[in-house]
């Protein structure tokens, strides 16, 4: 299948596969979707008919390119031809393949015409076996020098060593990435800047093969013009040693250029012997900072919203099972409160990326700085400057109130989410990264984006995939079980038993509204658990805006104080059948009142006694302090 392959700096190495049809521009509805903000939101097309790729201009308001002229018809495309959209640059199929990394991206070229007669190759353990003494002197220095340094300092040994023995003004160390993601990442190049250009013959003898190569030219320069590739060559050969063994037993590559002097065989024999010394030091390095960084995780506490049995929380939940099992980003949408940090939690848990990290971060109260800072980092070499998408590879990343999002940083999170690529601020250099994208709002997003302060493609991307949660005011069956989970997990925290919860606070929890739902039943229920009676929870413990809750928030706002003392009346009924287990009289007389009466009340607000029996362990009560004797009406 042909491709695409972005050329500009900053989206070097995403490849498009073409279909029968691509449409290319701004809008979301795009295949390829263009970020710069002079392409038309349907700007280009390209069709296949045969074998052959025609790529035509949709009218566009600035133009396509193609190999820097502009097209009115439809054009044939050509291997190595550059189709240009205002600062977009993609060449077809131009036989390359991009190594990214935390160094500058190397490319390895295909069908290079060059001579091979110079080429030296040999089995780099045959290479290493033939140092010389000392070589071999050397060697044990450098071998108590790696043991010495940090895991900072690795690199920088190597370096020393390397520019001291064989005169290196150039180095470039690529190792393999994951099993079944990357094939290499870009570890090391140094100067910093440079960017490691190599054929691939040489790279496939190393790292596929395991052979010690020393190449008779240098690769300087890469450029793509009028429909052809072009790659200039120096003279001066270059050192290729493999690294072993890295994941699944494949090899990484050490490279080495010297401007200043011939490399000859010895000089070979050397650099071989160093990469397999070498490699154990730069395995644990790169493997543990690099690749397996954050991937293991504590086991997770149950889930909240999992505890109940409200069937719409159930078919939410089953539902997110099945879509974590892809890799599209999900939008939650919810009142504050509901359980989204849960769902995207039990989302990452059910996913193929259940073994990485689960970032959560929260957007709103920073500044542009500040999120931009918190989620690519900054290109200053300290580890406190990672940013959250670089902890967050191989797992999920959750953003939290996303219409926060400045749109210069949505421009780089769609670009994280459709091509994988992500930058450092200040820094030219990107990285592939594989991230599960779970994102919420308390906005209305696409208003923003009609009045142009939310990007559309980005909003396409996110809300693709929604998942509502409903406020708990509607799940009131899940209250009970909710309730008795937090107190009982509270309770444990501080020392205290636990014995349940007394069905008079039962009633009144689930009669009051939970503005805050779920986060503000938990909130109550660690305050509830403190002030449990022996392990009980009782109407006691219940704060007062709760204890008054039933009824009174069904009339709105026409509350009277008829209102609040009937509700206070039923609360205190219900509280006394509480502390008299159900029994009726027991409950009339803790409140002075006539059993009669008592029973015609309890008729008139809906309280069962038989609710009440058995709840109760606590101590005998005389009358309930400070409460005067109930009136014998109820208006």
């Amino acid at each position: 299948m042909a491709e695409l392959v972005a050329f500009r700096e900053d989206r070097l190495g995403f490849r498009f596969p073409l279909a029968e049809r691509v449409l290319l521009g701004r809008s979301a509805d795009c295949d390829l979707i263009l970020f710069d903000r002079s392409a038309s939101r349907r700007h280009a097309e390209i069709t296949k008919s045969g074998d052959t790729y025609f790529i035509e201009d949709l009218n566009s308001t600035n133009g396509t390119l193609v190999n820097d002229l502009p097209i009115s018809e439809k054009l044939p495309l050509k291997p190595f031809d550059c189709v240009k959209i205002g600062q977009e640059i993609y060449v077809f199929e131009p036989y390359l393949e991009v190594i990214t990394g935390p160094a500058p991206a190397s490319l390895i070229l295909n069908a290079v015409n060059e001579s091979q007669r110079q080429i030296l190759s040999l089995p780099a353990s045959e290479a290493a076996a033939n140092v010389s003494p000392a070589q071999s002197a050397a060697l044990a220095e450098l071998n108590h020098a790696l043991c010495l340094s940090t895991p900072d300092n690795v690199a920088r040994t190597v370096i020393e060593f390397l520019e001291l023995r064989l005169g290196a003004t150039s180095v470039s160390i690529l190792w393999p990435g994951d099993v079944g993601t990357l094939g290499q990442i870009s570890y090391l190049s140094y100067p910093p800047d440079k960017r490691l250009l190599l054929s691939n013959v040489p790279y496939r003898s190393v790292t596929e093969m395991g052979q010690a190569v020393l190449w008779p030219h240098i690769i300087t320069e890469l450029f793509f013009n009028s429909g052809n590739r072009n790659i200039e060559f120096s003279d001066h050969p270059c050192l290729l040693a493999p690294l072993f063994p890295g994941p699944g037993g494949r090899m990484g590559l050490l490279y080495l250029e010297n401007s200043n002097r011939v490399l000859e065989h010895q000089d070979l024999v050397l650099l071989s012997a160093m990469a397999m010394l070498i490699s154990p030091f730069l395995k644990n390095v790169i493997l543990q900072r690099l690749v397996d960084d954050g991937k293991k995780v504590a086991s997770p506490e149950p889930i909240a919203n999992l505890i109940g049995r409200d069937h719409q929380v159930k078919v939410i939940f089953s539902t997110a099972s099945h879509l974590a099992q892809g890799d599209k980003p999900i939008f939650i949408t919810g009142e504050i409160g509901t359980g989204k940090g849960s769902l995207a939690k039990h989302i990452h848990q059910q996913s193929p990326k259940r073994n990485g990290r689960f970032v959560e971060v929260t957007l709103s109260g920073l500044s542009q700085a500040q999120i931009e800072l918190m989620l690519f980092g900054q290109d200053s070499g300290d580890d406190d400057a990672v940013g959250l998408l670089n902890l967050a590879n191989n797992g999920t990343l959750f953003l939290r109130h996303v219409e926060n999002l400045p749109l210069s940083t949505q421009r780089s999170v769609l670009m994280a989410i459709e091509e994988g690529l992500i930058y450092a601020m200040d820094s030219r250099h990107s990285r592939l990264v594989s991230i599960r994208f779970i994102a919420s709002s308390q906005s209305n997003l696409q208003a923003m984006v009609e009045n142009g302060t939310f990007r559309e493609d980005l909003f396409a991307r996110l809300t693709g995939i929604n998942l509502a949660l409903p406020p708990l005011r509607e799940t009131r069956n899940d209250i009970e079980s909710l309730a008795t989970h937090y107190c009982s997990r509270e309770a444990k925290f501080l020392g205290l038993p636990f014995h349940g919860l007394d069905q008079s606070v039962v009633e009144c929890l689930r009669a009051y509204p939970w503005p805050g739902n779920i986060r503000e039943l938990k909130t109550e229920c660690q305050a509830m658990a403190g002030f449990s009676r022996d392990g009980h929870v009782v109407m006691d413990c219940l704060p007062v805006h709760i204890r008054l809750a039933p009824d009174v928030f069904n009339h709105g706002d026409n509350v009277t104080g008829d209102t609040l003392l009937g509700e206070a009346e039923r609360c205190y009924i219900m509280k006394s059948l509480s502390v008299c287990n159900g029994d009726t009289e027991a409950a009339a007389a803790l409140l002075g009142l006539n059993p009669e009466v008592m029973i015609r009340k309890t008729r008139v607000y809906g309280v069962d006694p038989m609710d009440f029996q058995g709840r109760y362990e606590g101590p005998t009560l005389s009358r309930i302090p400070g409460q005067t004797n109930l009136p014998d009406d109820v208006d």
